[in-house]
């Protein structure tokens, strides 16, 4: 019997977020059947939303003081009584991507928009911790009661993020209240793949599914706000004792940050040269509900086909306030006067921008996107997977879609129902089943060793003496190899020895290399990934042995230690540089 009875999900993303969840009664009765919050007011327009912008106001103390639509309406608010209170505020706006590449995030600082800091950590605990509060608070307006230890909690986080990345969001989600032990990390592409496969396990219809046939290989390129994130999955059949079928990674993940939101700075970029630097950032500073409606207003827009003439609507009166503040030209005469005079025009209170320019925002984004997907395709092993399945918020532009299809005219391509949900939904399923049989190792990891020196093996540079005899240092001992196939909840076991009498406590380092053939942990390439401090019960004048149980294939790494002689447990904390 599970020790839960609901799983929640939380789907943190760069530029909009959510949760869900389903009891485990439910998932038995119909793993379709996930609940998600259906209530998010879109701010001034009073448009509904599954998602949430990924935004926070905290109040002088640092407190909670509201999330999302209703934290920029609040800070709007703020700002727009002409008063010093919003410098009393924190307003933190699209701050995700600080972990993308990140392996420095110890000491990460975080601006606001008027440029005070806070620890990032603090920051994303709070944002967890604001989720976590608003979907425990509409739980309970449903009429049900549940308690914390009765909730197991999945957190979201892109295939591609580094170690430090997936540990820094466990420990954040521990600091906004979640427990270790009820909380699982979810990649995102693969929660979307296994979303994908349910959604077409139930149609009535499912014999004629592309992803419901066993042995079918597909491409699930996960399009969000920040990444682009691709991983490459085989179905398998139903084993003898489960009723769902299960998914075996082929390829490691391969990702970019090439997102929905590059996209929009790049309109924003073009809206600053016309308008001027100083008119947007007084908009920004002065006008914040209005600047959010633009950049809403060109997410709605940046989703449709693409024409000869696209429409979007400007904040007109706003604009006209601000440059008789400045004492600019009108705003007509700011187009005449850009580079892109004949490329947008005024039409009352809308631009129209050309079809060329409307394509440029994209340029970059898109061109990187394709060239992912298209050096992903060219991959030995995966060559012959034809069908690409698209998810993920930014999947629903509809130019990205026709350049990916324009690009690759030999693949199939499938968008689910409610693609932005993919992830989210994906995520309750999977902290309820994990379907994952197996993945591929993104990089190589290992540990530092000596040997007695050879010079039939090792370099004669690297030749050392050591209490008498000629060592080789340095050499890293594999623990696992990139590109290799590991099911999940495999465990290396590899024993270590303590150095010197009454020794207490042990410290192992693990190396990470991007090479399947590394052969000493100081080539490039190749650093430190994590320090493990493994405490030594009953220490001793005696040698002693300590045996450490790496458990690779999952999500996360994680490792336990044991004194062989005795058999005891040793306290192990491990944390990745």
């Amino acid at each position: 019997m599970s020790d839960y009875l609901m799983v929640a999900s939380i789907d943190f993303g760069t530029a909009y977020s959510g949760y869900a969840f389903s009891l485990t009664t439910d998932f038995k009765r119909d793993p379709l059947l996930i609940h998600s919050n259906q209530n998010w007011n879109a701010g001034n327009a009073q448009l509904m939303s599954l998602k949430t912008p990924t935004c926070i106001l905290l109040d002088k103390d640092r407190e909670i003081k509201s999330f999302g639509y209703e934290a920029e309406s609040e800070y709007s608010q703020l700002a727009e009584e002409g008063t010093d209170k919003q410098e009393d505020y924190y307003f933190f706006y699209r701050f995700k991507m600080i972990l993308y590449d990140n392996e420095k995030l110890k000491h990460q600082i975080l601006n606001d928009v008027t440029g005070k800091t806070l620890a990032a950590s603090e920051v994303f605990a709070k944002f967890i911790k604001a989720l976590k509060g608003h979907l425990l608070t509409q739980f309970i307006d449903r009429g049900k009661a549940i308690e914390p230890h009765e909730i197991r909690w999945v957190l979201t986080v892109p295939t591609i993020w580094t170690d430090a990345s997936k540990q820094f969001m466990r420990e954040c989600a521990h600091q906004a209240g979640i427990d270790d032990n009820k909380l699982v990390i979810a990649l995102e592409p693969e929660a979307a793949s296994i979303f994908c496969l349910f959604q077409e396990n139930s149609r009535a219809s499912n014999e004629r599914s592309l992803l419901n046939r066993t042995g079918q290989k597909y491409m699930i390129i996960d399009l969000g706000g920040g990444t682009a994130d691709i991983t490459i999955h085989e179905r398998l059949p139903e084993g003898v004792d489960c009723e769902y079928p299960s998914l075996k990674e082929l390829h490691h993940a391969i990702g970019d940050d090439c997102g929905g939101t590059q996209v929009d700075n790049a309109f924003m970029e073009v809206l600053r040269e016309i308008l001027g630097q100083k008119l947007v950032k007084l908009m920004k500073k002065k006008q914040p509900s209005t600047y959010l409606e633009l950049l809403r207003e060109f997410e709605t827009v940046k989703r449709r086909e693409i024409k000869q003439k696209n429409y979007i609507r400007i904040p007109f009166v706003t604009i006209n306030e601000l440059i008789e503040e400045l004492g600019q030209d009108d705003i007509d005469n700011k187009i005449k006067m850009s580079k892109y005079k004949n490329q947008i025009k005024r039409n009352r209170e809308k631009f129209c921008i050309d079809a060329e320019l409307m394509k440029s925002f994209f340029g970059p984004t898109t061109d990187r996107i394709v060239s992912l997907v298209k050096e992903t395709s060219k991959i030995k092993a995966i060559r012959d997977v034809s069908l690409f399945v698209l998810v993920g918020g930014f999947s629903e532009c509809k130019h990205v879609i026709r350049a990916l299809k324009e690009a690759l005219p030999n693949k199939t391509f499938i968008i689910p129902d409610d693609p932005g949900l993919s992830v989210l939904k994906g995520a309750v399923i999977f902290g309820h089943k994990s379907i994952i049989e197996s993945r591929v190792m993104m990089n190589s990891y290992g540990t530092k060793v000596f040997e007695p020196f050879d010079p039939d093996v090792h370099e004669m540079s690297r030749r050392k003496r050591a209490g008498g005899r000629f060592i080789c240092p340095k050499i890293f001992d594999f623990i696992v190899k990139k590109n290799e196939s590991v099911p999940v909840g495999t465990t290396i076991k590899r024993e270590y020895l303590t150095d010197e009498p009454q020794q207490c406590y042990m410290d192992l380092t693990m190396y990470k290399s991007d090479s399947e053939y590394t052969e000493y942990t100081d080539e490039e390439g190749c650093y430190r990934v994590c320090k493990a401090t493994i405490d030594i019960p009953n220490p001793s004048d005696e040698q002693r042995t300590v045996e450490v149980e790496y458990f690779f294939g999952d999500t996360e790494i994680r490792m336990t230690a044991v004194e062989t002689d005795s058999g005891e447990s040793c306290n192990t904390v491990l944390k990745f540089i």
